[in-house]
């Protein structure tokens, strides 16, 4: 049997839990997967699936739903099959075929799936499903600074349409970019974190920089709006991000990017950007 979150019963709520936090060292409490499950990305718990036999959770995955009407596209994350499972390949299967289901329902012309679980992708090789491209973290040594910074304006109450605006424009092709909604954006300015901004090039505002900043290592994300591409400002706001972070004493700078975003990942490379991760490889489903 395959059930949503939401129609779970309390004891196998408790076992979803149980199934959850079976490898984790640091548990999630119920709390935290409640909200996170619950969240606009899964439909509020309508993308999160189980296959369930008796008391047991055979398997799980979450299909990000929100970008079905927006791009046509919906993307499975979180594919776990219980490791105790001998026959892992036909829960693989039916968990994947009712994720493939669900998101047609919800407009998704394509299906993406994401892992980095070896047995999962060797049972996805058995089936012809091959990786189209991969999700890396990439990280930088040389940090001096190339070019001139570009002027950065702060997310505020009174920019945040112009914010929405460019980060939707910028990511509106990229693959395995969400998009924002304005509830993302007051999100942002209520946590006040000082990490999102408008680029400004000419007293134009041309893209964005999101910063995180955690122990000491700097990771970033940036987006030009489509009509300021091909002038050279890609590498003066990646030379923005950097500064910004290298003004923050961060022991290290990364980001993280698909190998299919070539303009992007050729940049980051030719900057000297290096792979020091694998966050997952990508598979398209029929």
């Amino acid at each position: 049997m395959i059930k949503n979150y939401l129609e779970l019963n309390k004891f196998e709520v408790e076992k979803f839990i149980q199934f959850i936090n079976r490898n984790k060292i640091n548990k999630l409490s119920f709390e935290d997967m409640d909200k996170e499950i619950k969240s606009e990305e899964f439909d509020f718990g309508r993308g999160v699936i189980l296959k369930i036999k008796g008391q047991y959770i055979m398997g799980m995955a979450s299909i990000i739903l929100k970008e079905c009407n927006k791009k046509g596209i919906a993307y499975i994350i979180k594919l776990d099959i219980n490791e105790s499972i001998e026959d892992k390949r036909t829960v693989l299967c039916e968990i994947i075929e009712e994720s493939k289901n669900i998101a047609k329902k919800y407009g998704a012309r394509e299906i993406f799936l994401g892992t980095k679980d070896d047995t999962i992708i060797r049972n996805l090789n058995t089936l012809n499903i091959e990786k189209q491209y991969s999700v890396i973290r990439m990280t930088l040594d040389n940090i001096r600074v190339k070019y001139s910074p570009l002027s950065l304006v702060k997310l505020s109450e009174e920019n945040k349409k112009e914010y929405l605006m460019i980060y939707n424009d910028a990511f509106r092709e990229v693959p395995n970019a969400a998009t924002l909604t304005e509830n993302d954006i007051d999100e942002y300015i209520k946590k006040a974190d000082e990490n999102n901004y408008i680029a400004i090039a000419n007293n134009e505002m041309i893209g964005f920089l999101q910063f995180n900043i955690k122990d000491g290592v700097g990771e970033f994300d940036l987006g030009l709006i489509k009509s300021a591409r091909g002038k050279g400002y890609g590498k003066q706001l990646l030379e923005t991000a950097i500064s910004f972070l290298s003004s923050k004493k961060v022991k290290e700078i990364g980001l993280i990017v698909a190998t299919k975003n070539t303009l992007a990942y050729d940049m980051y490379k030719k900057r000297g950007f290096k792979e020091s991760k694998l966050v997952s490889d990508w598979f398209q489903l029929d």
